[in-house]
Parts: structure tokens; C-alpha cells; sequence
């Protein structure tokens, strides 16, 4: 019967603790917001509203679930940003559209110029930490959107998510598509370093 040699064994563990070093690589997570074009207008209430969202005076509000799209609590949430787009109501002319949108716990404002130029804007807002941790605790988060002057359309909104996948069972035995856990293959490599040098002190 043929012994595994020791600088083999050595080799795997050295692997694994390479694969202990290294984290699993993030998924994203897409969620898209894309009711019919709904005007906001300072001063007034967007009517109709979309359905599943909240209209009030100047603004109206949704929620990006990601818990339909893959999201599972254990998971764990590494960034995430938002891109939203607004178009021109009027496509003539400057119309000095101002805006702001209320994203978690955080807010961003275009206050000056001409904020919804013709051809429309998305802007990209980053997730700041407590943004995370609001998307991270039920993987939801309400966005508003605010006219703070003139007239403009709410078009869509996408958020996407860069997230690792936790493990739902951890005492289950991995399958076909699981990965074995970095901490578990670095016991295992451990393991078999200490087996192969034990039989070298006995030979």
C-alpha cells in the first residue's frame, strides 16, 4: 500500500490555507423599480400613483426589495448603490428642476441649475454605511423622491447589491453546488499535514 508523502500532504494544506485566505468572491443582486413615468411637482401630489408606492405633497416613495431576487438573511450585504432616473417633463427650454431623494439614512440633493436637463439624468448614489445596515437587516429599503422646484418625471430606479451568500444550514454537508467553508478546508489541510508527519516520525 502506497503512503501519501509528506511534501504532499504539506501541498494541500498549503492550499487550503490559501483557500481559507481568500473570500469568496460577491455576487450582485439586481432589484429594478419601473412604474409607468410619474410626475413629481412642487406643491402638489402625484397623481395617479403607481401602485405599491406612496404619494404625497412634492414626492413620492418605493421600496427596493432584494429578498425576490436572491437576497437571503444570512447573506451578507459588502456595498450597494442605487441609480435612479428622472426625465424632462417639458422638453423645450431650462426649466431650473431641483430635486432630492431620501435613501435609507442618507440624502442626495441636486439644489441648482438646471438638475433635469432634456435628455433626462440617472444619478448613482453609493450606499453609506447605515444604508447597508438598513438594506442588510430585511433586505428592504424605502427611497423618496422630492421635487424641491419645478416639474419633472420619476422614470426608474435600479439598486443593485454586491453581496456573499451565507449558508442557510451551516451544519449541512456541502452538495453539488455548495463550496465547503474556507475555515472547515483549512482543518482538513491542518489535519492532514499533522497525519503526514506523523508517519514520517514513525518510518
Amino acid at each position: 500500500m502506497k503512503i501519501i508523502g509528506t511534501k504532499a500532504l504539506i501541498g494541500v494544506a498549503v492550499l487550503s490555507a490559501l483557500w481559507a485566505a481568500t473570500p469568496a468572491g460577491a455576487i450582485p443582486i439586481p432589484d429594478t423599480v419601473n412604474p409607468t413615468d410619474t410626475t413629481i411637482t412642487l406643491g402638489l401630489t402625484p397623481t395617479p400613483c403607481p401602485t405599491g408606492f406612496i404619494c404625497t405633497t412634492s414626492a413620492l416613495s418605493f421600496v427596493h426589495d432584494i429578498t425576490d431576487d436572491g437576497f437571503a438573511l444570512v447573506d451578507t450585504i459588502i456595498s450597494a448603490t442605487v441609480a435612479i432616473h428622472l426625465t424632462e417633463q417639458v422638453v423645450t427650454g431650462t426649466n431650473n428642476e431641483t430635486y432630492l431623494y431620501d435613501i435609507g439614512t442618507q440624502t442626495f440633493a441636486c439644489i441648482s441649475g438646471n438638475c433635469v436637463p432634456n435628455p433626462g439624468v440617472t444619478d448613482n448614489v453609493g450606499f453609506n454605511v447605515g444604508s447597508i445596515a438598513d438594506l442588510q437587516a430585511d433586505g428592504m429599503i424605502t427611497i423618496k423622491v422630492s421635487s424641491t422646484s419645478g416639474s419633472f418625471l420619476f422614470a426608474d430606479s435600479v439598486l443593485t447589491a454586491e453581496v456573499t451568500k451565507g449558508d442557510l444550514d451551516p451544519g449541512s454537508v456541502p452538495g453539488p453546488t455548495q463550496i465547503p467553508e474556507p475555515s472547515t478546508l483549512l482543518l482538513l489541510g491542518a489535519g492532514l499535514a499533522a497525519f503526514g508527519w506523523r508517519l514520517r516520525r514513525r518510518s
